[in-house]
Formats: structure tokens, C-alpha cells, sequence
């Protein structure tokens, strides 16, 4: 099942009201044609749960083949989606998915204005026809129980922003990028950055942004904090500044202040404009 009720503190018997309230929708996205077998469809019951968030509870149903068998349904995963996260315009959408045993709607994509891949899970796919626009809006929060709060970065190593991106490649095993980097810099000098990175990149970089798939640590600054109550439960959206990109994190931990330096460590998810 997904974790984005376990990051955000909610209780999954929303998944439940989602079904028993909600509206039921076939997922027509081509992308799981392959997975399906001919007994098979795959459907997700959506809730909207206020202005702020939706429920995609997505179940397999198996129907009934012959008069001894029985028809089936499987829970594969259930989605809070914030509709009012950092609106951003992508295309090249790749789903990551090879099995409904391991279900997840893990999608990269690249943001059109810098070129940058995101990995997020795009949580109302079942909102969208069978073949995606070639350009397409979709609001990207991150999912956060961990904030940490940080002083002010004390020194700024021109170097390591210089080298930034080949840092991040480096750090992820590309032996291109450190090559790249023992030429230019020298092995000592990239070790030492290499070691600073992986242990400390808040001491590295003033605002910085790390991914492994859809599993983000952000440095960042926070530009404003509004509280948002759900279900009986208090979250923080928080809009943040880091590497010339305006992002929206959601936290059910303590409020920062605007202004603020900040780590936060979580997952990215999407809710498209439908």
C-alpha cells in the first residue's frame, strides 16, 4: 500500500468512505493493458474529501467466470491527493510499473520550463483518458514527517555550487560524473566534496534538492506556512524555496516560520488537471 496516509499522520478509513461514498471510475490509462487480463479491470473509487484533498482507493476486480467461481477484489492502493500543491507543466511522461503485484502510479516526467525530471506518483491517473496530452498540468506537493529546522549556511563553497549537478550524479554511483570531477578538480578535492555531500549537504549548499526515485531531501527556504485542518487533524502547507524552484511541502509536524532554512525528507506526489 501507498505511505502517503503514514507521512501525513491520516487514518486510512478514509479508503473505506472512499469506496462506500465515493464515485467509481474504470482507470483507462493504456500503460496497464498489458497487466490486465481479460477477466480483469482496473478501478479506482475517488472521493473528494473538501477543497484541499481527494481519496483514489484503486481496487482489482476479477469477475466472475463461470457459475463456480466467485468475483474478487483486490486492494492495491489508496491516495491522499492535495489538489493545491506548486502547479508545474510536464511532458515525457514515463510510468514506472511492470506488475500489479508491486502497483504504484510512479511516474517521471520532465517539467517543460528547466528540463528537470521529477518522479512523483501521479495519484488521480484514473481521472485521465487512455493516452496522456503531450503537455499536461499537474499540481506536485511533497509529503514530509520530518522537518528539521537549519541556521543559516555559514560558508558558501563556490566550488561545490560550480560542480552542483555532477555532485548529484556522482553521489547516485555515476562513474562519468566523477570522472568528470577528479579531471577538473582533482581526486582529493573530490573526495572531500563527495564525503561533505553524502553526510551534510545542508552545510554544502545553501537550498538544495536530492532525489532517489520519488523519495526527496530538500534544503530549502520557507516563503509562507498556512495551517489546514482535515478530518480532525492539523497539517502545515508550507511553500519553500530551493535551487531557483518554488515548491509546496505538506507536514503534519511543527509550523516553520517564513523565512526559515529548513531539511525535509519525503515523497512527491501529483494530482493532474483534469
Amino acid at each position: 500500500m501507498d505511505d502517503s496516509f503514514s507521512l501525513l499522520g491520516l487514518d486510512r478509513e478514509l479508503c473505506e468512505r472512499a469506496v462506500d461514498e465515493g464515485e467509481e471510475v474504470t482507470v483507462k490509462h493504456y500503460v496497464f493493458d498489458d497487466l490486465l487480463d481479460t477477466s480483469e479491470k482496473l478501478t479506482c473509487s475517488h472521493l473528494e474529501v473538501d477543497e484541499n484533498f481527494s481519496i483514489f482507493n484503486y481496487l482489482l476486480k476479477k469477475e466472475k467466470l463461470s457459475f463456480f467461481s466467485r468475483s474478487e477484489e483486490i486492494p492495491l492502493g489508496c491516495y491522499v491527493g492535495y489538489k493545491n500543491g506548486s502547479l508545474f507543466t510536464f511532458e515525457d511522461f514515463n510510468f514506472k510499473i511492470q506488475s500489479l503485484d508491486e502497483f504504484t502510479l510512479l511516474v517521471e516526467a520532465i517539467e517543460v520550463t528547466t528540463g528537470k525530471a521529477f518522479h512523483f506518483e501521479l495519484c488521480n491517473l484514473c481521472q485521465l483518458p487512455e493516452k496522456l496530452s503531450s503537455e499536461m498540468d499537474v499540481a506536485l506537493t511533497i509529503y514530509s514527517n520530518r522537518v528539521k529546522r537549519l541556521p543559516p549556511l555559514s560558508h558558501f563553497d563556490q566550488v561545490a555550487d560550480e560542480n552542483r549537478e555532477l555532485l548529484k550524479l556522482a553521489i547516485k554511483g555515476n562513474e562519468k560524473a566523477r570522472e568528470k570531477l577528479e579531471r577538473s578538480l582533482g581526486e582529493e578535492e573530490t573526495v572531500r566534496l563527495l564525503g561533505e555531500f553524502s553526510q551534510k549537504p545542508e552545510e554544502l549548499f545553501d537550498t538544495c534538492i536530492l532525489s532517489d526515485r520519488e523519495n526527496y531531501t530538500v534544503i530549502g527556504i520557507v516563503t509562507s506556512v498556512s495551517e489546514i485542518g482535515f478530518e480532525g487533524k492539523s497539517l502545515y502547507s508550507v511553500d519553500l524555496f530551493s535551487e531557483d524552484l518554488e515548491l509546496k511541502l505538506l507536514t503534519p509536524e511543527y509550523p516553520l516560520s517564513e523565512g526559515e532554512r529548513f531539511l525535509a525528507v519525503g515523497k512527491m506526489y501529483g494530482v493532474a488537471t483534469v
